[in-house]
């Protein structure tokens, strides 16, 4: 058992906030509906000091208070949806949009800090590492490693490689970047100087997302409609979930309990390398 609180978003147009306490005794009920029925819900980011970030496909970033569930500010500057969000250890905020950029604003004020630009099509995910380093993935094919803005977000290096969409970043614990692609595959990257470490191949559809856990067991969702878990270490195959739709999104709790939201509208849940997952809740749509 264990009491979370986490947030997910729907091809309905809605953001749904979630109680529970354990999954072993049935189904999780969505506890708040923060964000329904106006534009399509992108992407999502939750901050230690409870404050929800909502990209939408409007261009603008709503944020919400997780305590009151009160809606404290819009973020505007994008003229492009937000394809993704991601907090920084300081609380900076940094949102992806199909515009092309990375927008960077302050997590106290909502102020913008910075604007990261640089690839030819959108910018469709993007991870950021302890020391502030931006790393973003494109609709054209490319990953660009970015310095912090406090250093004038200077572009540092390309890494090229994939022959598809970059759809998802990933930093793992030893150093090493993780870019899931549509051409199939996941690339792993050394972190220190960009060059290309090696390649986990194995999915037969497009890798649409890739998730570390804290000992460096690496998790990827794919089109193919499986969830593949990897060795951090030497990168060899480690199990493979068969899900039957395709994995859309993964998220890593304590003790490498993982949260898998699916095409078919299922967050399901994946304990301990458990062979079979449980179903927490059905939505009406898509989660994403």
């Amino acid at each position: 058992r264990w009491h979370a609180v986490c947030a997910g978003a729907t091809a309905k147009k809605e953001a749904w906030q979630w109680r529970w306490a354990g999954y072993t005794h049935g189904k999780a009920t969505p506890h708040t509906l923060l964000v329904g029925g106006g534009a399509l819900v992108t992407s999502l980011a939750t901050s230690l000091s409870n404050t929800l970030y909502c990209g939408l496909a409007d261009s603008t970033i709503q944020v919400w208070s997780t305590v009151t569930n009160t809606h404290l500010q819009t973020l505007e500057g994008h003229t492009r949806e937000v394809n993704a969000l991601v907090i920084g250890k300081d609380g900076t905020v940094y949102s992806a949009s199909e515009d092309s950029t990375v927008r960077i604003w302050s997590g106290e004020d909502g102020s913008h800090l910075g604007t990261v630009g640089g690839h030819t099509y959108g910018v469709t995910c993007l991870a950021v590492g302890l020391d502030d380093t931006v790393y973003t993935g494109s609709n054209d094919t490319t990953i660009r490693v970015w310095a912090s803005w406090r250093d004038g977000s200077r572009h540092l290096r390309t890494l090229e490689g994939h022959t598809d969409i970059v759809w998802s970043l990933a930093l793992g614990t030893s150093g090493n970047v993780y870019s899931g692609s549509a051409d199939t595959t996941v690339r792993v990257w050394s972190a220190v100087d960009g060059s290309h470490l090696g390649t986990l191949e194995g999915h037969t559809g497009a890798v649409y997302i890739v998730a570390v856990a804290a000992d460096d067991t690496v998790y990827t969702g794919s089109r193919d409609g499986t969830l593949r878990m990897w060795s951090g270490q030497d990168g060899l195959p480690m199990r493979t979930l068969q899900m039957d739709f395709a994995v859309l999104t993964i998220t890593i709790g304590a003790g490498n309990t993982v949260f898998i939201g699916d095409v078919k509208r299922r967050v399901s849940v994946w304990k301990g390398g458990a062979a079979l997952a449980r179903t927490l809740y059905t939505f009406a749509s898509r989660v994403s």
